[in-house]
């Protein structure tokens, strides 16, 4: 792999002569370039691939927009992702982000409480794609469709992982009554995909659904989520 440096010198006269040169780019920055974008493929596939096997309608014209509409979400993420650089991204503006459609319409009701912690690109991608999923969901069948109803955010950094763990739950209160659905549902298959390695219990509780996430970030570093 190469890439062109230009430059001038001075020919010993009046004039002034331009010239390109080919510099070679280091293997290893190579190979960090391409694992990491070999990395960021497979996590995008393997949401994609999630999406696309369970997304629910009755109409093939309902499925596409459901679809659409999911990956319309996967790539605003990526665009907050790009925005950062090389940077990692902060927890709190990903989540506001994330939530800033649905709270504009639900003012007061959706909290957030956590300290101020960045991320590693790949993983903030995920948790906007999860949190986005509870968010709608919260919007069409929970605590948000009631006036009384209202989301709690809260995370932390467990002090037992050595400041390599996040532990996230969102609560929902004051919503319809909730039941434990018949079959396994979208949320957990799209979270076990987007964060192999991930801890997660979802509890349908009757007063609202909890869903509590503890993610091992060393781990979740190197995790490769399988695409199948």
């Amino acid at each position: 792999m190469r890439h062109t440096v230009t430059g001038s010198f001075h020919d010993g006269g009046s004039g002034c002569a331009h010239f390109e040169r080919i510099a070679p780019i280091r293997d290893d920055e190579l190979e960090l370039v391409v694992r990491e974008l070999q990395h960021r493929m497979r996590n995008i596939l393997s949401i994609v691939l999630c999406f696309v096997n369970n997304t629910d309608a009755n109409t093939t014209a309902d499925f596409r927009e459901a679809l659409s509409a999911r990956i319309a979400t996967l790539s605003d993420a990526y665009r907050m992702i790009e925005s950062a650089g090389e940077q990692r991204v902060s927890l709190a503006a990903m989540l506001e982000r994330t939530l800033k459609p649905h709270a504009m319409f639900h003012r007061g009701r959706i909290l957030l409480a956590g300290p101020d912690l960045t991320l590693e690109p790949h993983i903030a991608l995920a948790l906007h794609v999860i949190i986005h999923e509870l968010v709608t969901n919260a919007s069409k069948y929970g605590a948000l469709t009631s006036t009384a109803g209202a989301v709690e955010v809260i995370w932390e950094s467990p002090p037992y992982l050595g400041g390599q763990g996040l532990a996230i739950q969102w609560r929902e209160r004051g919503g319809p009554i909730v039941t434990k659905p018949v079959r396994k549902g979208f949320g957990t298959q799209l979270i076990a995909r987007a964060l192999p390695g991930a801890q997660v219990d979802l509890d349908f509780a009757p007063d609202g659904l909890v869903c509590r996430l503890l993610i091992d970030l060393g781990q979740a570093l190197t995790a490769q989520g399988p695409v199948s």
